[in-house]
């Protein structure tokens, strides 16, 4: 159903990589996390973290940390990609799951694809007192009654959420009983296409007390960040963490919903924008060039054709054309393409 649909970013095999960081490189990385979170964690006078929710936790080394050293009164990580959740509960269960690696960048030959052991330091039973359990949902719809929680974690979550973050922390306040403590750690790089909802981190700590938070600590640091000891490829990235306690309760806001009303509801009219009339006009052009091709016409003979039709000099009806062709063997016949080489 639309209504459920996911953002595109947003696969089955997205974060892949994220397995193998949290269950079989051990290369220091999920220390680094886990010491960013603690550091936050410090200026949190609670005697104990209670029941905590992770929202977004992935493939759950960073929960699994966190369960292991403050033992809450019960873990609930929640992820919405079932790959990473299975995974998890089977590893933290005490599995050894052997999957297979794919490098961004192999260093060797050996390193295309890497079969590797993925295995918890230790099991946690499933009956054991403080229980770790698993949810898969959306964290843009928790299914938690408001008040369920004490602490939240959100690890690497709020710049890629596809909501204004401003509508977001409303919802983490409504699942924290009063006193409860939302803990942040990961990136504030935020790709929205609304430059609005890019925030800094001045302005992130501006809408948690704006939101009926009181801000405990707010740290940087730099940390290593998904470099595989099989590939040439890694970086680093300056984390933001942050701890907040929940001092009053804020107004909700609407449920969120991915896509608009116009499309999930096919009964209601389509707005008129701006970007659809341009889209209409570049991809009719782009059709049209693309049927114009028979293996035969230059560009320059194509050009004219569409100068002709359009009542456009030459040159530029030429250079419109180059463009599309350019674009078009970039995207899809370009270098490594079987079909890309041409024809000297």
């Amino acid at each position: 159903m639309l209504r459920s649909k996911l953002p595109k970013n947003q696969g089955l095999s997205s974060y892949y990589d994220n397995i193998f960081r949290d269950w079989t490189w051990n290369n220091g990385e999920n220390e680094h996390l886990f010491e960013a979170v603690q550091s936050v964690l410090d200026t949190d006078d609670r005697a104990e973290l209670g029941r905590v929710l992770t929202l977004g936790a992935g493939a759950c080394r960073l929960s699994y940390d966190i369960h292991r050293s403050y033992s809450p009164d019960l873990s609930v990580v929640l992820d919405i990609n079932p790959l990473m959740l299975f995974l998890a509960c089977r590893v933290i269960h005490g599995e050894s799951i052997p999957l297979y690696e794919f490098p961004l960048a192999p260093l060797d030959s050996a390193s295309f694809a890497v079969l590797q052991e993925c295995i918890a330091p230790e099991a946690i039973d499933p009956g054991s007192p403080g229980g770790f359990l698993f949810v898969l949902a959306n964290a843009m719809h928790p299914p938690f009654a408001a008040a369920s929680f004490d602490t939240v974690l959100t690890p690497w979550l709020i710049d890629i959420i596809p909501q204004d973050l401003r509508d977001f922390i409303p919802r983490v306040n409504q699942l924290l009983n009063k006193g409860g403590v939302w803990v942040n750690t990961g990136s504030l790089a935020f790709f929205h296409e609304n430059e609005a909802w890019r925030y800094s981190e001045e302005e992130v700590l501006e809408l948690l007390e704006e939101n009926g938070f009181e801000v405990l600590s707010a740290t940087r640091r730099t940390a290593p960040y998904l470099q595989s000891p099989s590939s040439a490829h890694g970086r680093t990235e300056n984390t933001f963490s942050f701890s907040a306690r929940k001092v009053k309760e804020t107004a909700q806001r609407p449920r969120f919903e991915y896509l608009p009303k116009w499309i999930v509801e096919p009964d209601r009219p389509i707005p008129e924008f701006t970007e659809f009339v341009v889209a209409s006009s570049n991809h009719l052009l782009q059709a049209q060039v693309l049927g114009a091709i028979d293996g035969k016409r230059t560009i320059e003979e194509i050009g004219k054709l569409f100068a002709k039709q359009y009542g456009l000099p030459v040159s530029e009806a030429t250079h419109a054309v180059m463009r599309i062709l350019v674009d078009e063997y970039e995207g899809n016949l370009g270098q490594g393409s079987p079909r890309g080489d041409g024809i000297a």
